[in-house]
């Protein structure tokens, strides 16, 4: 069986395009592979949270995904850095790399504006290697990304690649795997910027996963649109709309060309009210089950234990192929 892999950092809170681009497809086709999903706590330290926010966040996330339908029986989720291979073989990734071609990086690029002349960027400059680590320990086959990760991928066969001429055979080359609906849901409020969970909470363009429905609701009806009137899909004309579009596509199990034919003929606040009925009806049914697994702490972190181990037992044979490879065994 194949091996499918994902990664999310505990920062910020879990929205609805997280889920839309990377945690439903993941859900729905889990138990066709070897599935793992780990907590990137160590990639989340590229910028400072507070360690008590860290720890809450990753109970969070751990209760988040078994709420939106990961069945830890079968998908082992766990906290990256309960699984030392990962830095190790991340550490061994960053010498088949170039600075010139980490500095290029376009994730790394626009975060460095971000932080600053003065913040420490080393952690985030070398994300890729550490990335590709992630990916190439567990020879990982498919990994489910949203359209902004889809560099980070590339990257990642590239590394695997250059070890496997210098070193012989070792390492499985990626297939990223992107939503062909939704595959990149944008801000409400500014549809030409994606819908981020490092958003502040107080932004009306991002619709959390844990927000009350209320607020929701609201978010959904003061949705940007056009002046136009006219609901049809064109990104670049009317962005805001086909944003909708994308959102009612998705939590609908429909196609973009039948929420149009559906829905051309209905008014901009008509469609909102529908579309806002059916978001938040998935969202209070993922709420219920949300609430019931983060209230037994316990258990979460019983979880993530047992997650960990079944990951090392598949971590440890790779790393340790690679350290025979690359001379590091006697």
């Amino acid at each position: 069986m194949e091996t499918m892999i994902t990664g999310v950092r505990p920062t910020g809170s879990i929205t609805l395009a997280n889920y839309i681009g990377g945690i439903r497809k993941f859900v729905e086709q889990q138990y066709n592979y070897d599935s793992l999903i780990f907590i990137a706590d160590i990639h989340g330290l590229t910028t400072y949270i507070e360690p008590n926010e860290i720890r809450n966040n990753i109970l969070d996330i751990t209760a988040m995904y078994m709420a939106c339908g990961i069945d830890v029986e079968h998908t082992a989720l766990f906290m990256q850095s309960d699984v030392l291979e990962h830095c190790n073989l991340g550490f061994l990734v960053a010498f088949q790399c170039g600075v010139g071609e980490l500095s290029r990086m376009t994730q790394y690029k626009s975060k460095r504006l971000e932080l600053g002349k003065n913040e420490k960027d080393m952690g985030l400059f070398i994300y890729p290697t550490l990335m590709a680590a992630d990916i190439l320990l567990y020879d990982a086959k498919v990994v489910p990304v949203g359209a902004d990760q889809r560099q980070h991928i590339e990257k990642t066969r590239d590394l695997g690649e250059r070890f496997n001429k210098i070193y012989g055979d070792t390492f499985t080359l990626p297939d990223y795997q992107i939503p062909t609906v939704g595959a990149k849901i944008m801000n409400l409020q500014k549809p030409d910027e994606k819908m981020s969970k490092s958003a502040p909470k107080d932004d009306k363009g991002t619709i959390f996963m844990l927000d009350d429905v209320c607020i929701t609701r609201k978010k959904i009806m003061s949705a940007k649109t056009d002046d136009e009137a006219k609901i049809y899909y064109d990104e670049e004309k009317k962005p805001g709309v086909s944003n909708l579009i994308s959102l009612m596509a998705v939590v609908n199990n429909m196609s973009i060309e039948e929420v149009v034919n559906k829905y051309k003929e209905y008014s901009y606040k008509d469609f909102k009210i529908e579309l806002a009925d059916k978001v938040c009806e998935f969202i209070l049914s993922v709420q219920e089950k949300y609430y019931q697994y983060r209230n037994d702490e316990e258990f979460l972190k019983e979880v993530l234990k047992k997650g960990a181990l079944k990951a090392k037992n598949k971590a440890n044979d790779k790393y340790l192929s690679v350290r025979k490879k690359v001379g590091l065994y006697i």
